[in-house]
């Protein structure tokens, strides 16, 4: 259920929001020859970008869930929006690629915030299936943001030599901004009594959390992995056009049919997990071992529906846990992009030293195993 009086604005300012985020933080991903040439850097290196954001990601975590516990995330949500909009407009006019890696790094602080925040918003708002569905649907929208970076930024390359391949992500921050400012003065969004009194219990010893922290492990590595390079995967198979876009159009949906699985189908969340990671982890596993040809090709979109699908449901597994929800997802979020963090670069590494990616393919098959296990023993813990 949902709070039945919350404004229509409310519930969508985060979904709008992280629409932005997800812009500026793949879109570059859509140009990955652009960045090699203009930088004179390998695989490696590019990797690196998505790092350098998902860094501060996890250092922003523990502040973020005693901010929620104090505040209401309406008015945290205004604030992080409009820093992470200021800052993406600065990335395109880095001289240097270590100067592009801090820029990012400095947005990362904002967008890991506004990441975080945003899915406290959405537990506060909701609850139960729609809770689930309406977590599916906020990672879903990351996604998109995504996927229209990816369309448009080989146009801007083209049109202005990269100018707005970040900084057009400050305009899609608009109306998420505008929205949420009207709605200023909710009480809506604000800590419980029992969430205040909870805040200060640690979640790091709540069986469910630690779970549902290692099934995030697998499922935004995989995905991170997969939005960093699908662009440079296809061009390697001599494939070029919205293929990669398509990719993240199909995570957009994975997310949301996660969320609405619980509702339509009366799936527990521990289940969609662990099918969802079964059939990454076979995906991964074929995709290591596939010769040239169509599975190469229509894989991808198979294993990326996958790892999408369990986000919503891990998000709500965490905050159904304990009633410090802000900290819970914290958690969660910090832990899986501490693991994650490190993918963009060993992957890039991979592919610069043997020129494929089966190597990463295998350490994914690996994180999505675990996630098996993971939500296996959440369904016991239950």
């Amino acid at each position: 259920m949902s709070h039945t009086n919350s404004p229509l604005g409310l519930r969508i300012a985060p979904h709008l929001a992280v629409v932005s985020m997800g812009y500026v933080m793949f879109g570059y991903a859509g140009v990955p020859e652009f960045y090699l040439n203009r930088y004179d850097i390998g695989y490696a290196s590019f990797g690196l970008m998505l790092s350098a954001t998902l860094l501060p990601f996890v250092l922003v975590q523990w502040p973020a869930s005693k901010l929620v516990e104090r505040t209401t995330t309406t008015r945290l949500l205004i604030t992080a929006t409009v820093v992470q909009a200021g800052l993406a407009v600065t990335v395109d006019f880095a001289p240097t690629f270590p100067a592009v890696l801090g820029l990012r790094f400095l947005w990362g602080i904002a967008a890991g915030l506004v990441l975080s925040v945003g899915a406290t918003h959405v537990a506060r708002l909701y609850r139960g299936d729609a809770a689930s569905r309406q977590q599916g649907v906020y990672g879903g929208m990351l996604t998109l943001g995504g996927a229209f970076g990816f369309l448009i930024t080989p146009r801007l390359v083209t049109a202005t030599n990269g100018i707005g391949i970040h900084a057009l992500g400050t305009l899609i921050a608009i109306p998420a901004v505008g929205i949420l400012y009207l709605n200023r003065a909710d009480r809506l969004t604000a800590p419980s009594e029992t969430a205040s009194d909870a805040a200060g219990a640690s979640v790091l010893t709540n069986p469910v959390v630690v779970l549902a922290s290692l099934c995030y492990v697998a499922a935004i590595g995989s995905y991170l992995t997969l939005s960093a390079f699908i662009t440079s995967y296809f061009e390697d198979l001599g494939l070029l056009g919205p293929l990669n876009a398509l990719v993240l159009g199909v995570a957009t949906l994975g997310r949301a049919a996660g969320g609405s699985a619980v509702v339509g189908f009366r799936i527990t969340d521990p289940k969609i997990i662990a099918g969802a990671s079964t059939v990454a982890a076979l995906g991964f596993g074929t995709l290591a071992a596939a010769p040239s040809g169509p599975l190469r090709v229509g894989l991808p979109l198979l294993v990326m529906l996958a790892v999408s699908v369990p986000f919503g449901a891990i998000y709500n597994v965490a905050a159904g846990a304990t009633a410090a929800e802000g900290s819970a997802l914290a958690m969660v979020i910090a832990v899986g992009n501490l693991v994650a963090l490190v993918l963009p670069v060993v992957t890039g590494s991979i592919r610069d030293a043997t020129g494929g990616y089966e190597g990463a393919f295998m350490i994914l098959v690996g994180l999505n195993t675990l996630a098996i296990g993971a939500a296996v023993l959440i369904t016991r813990t239950h």
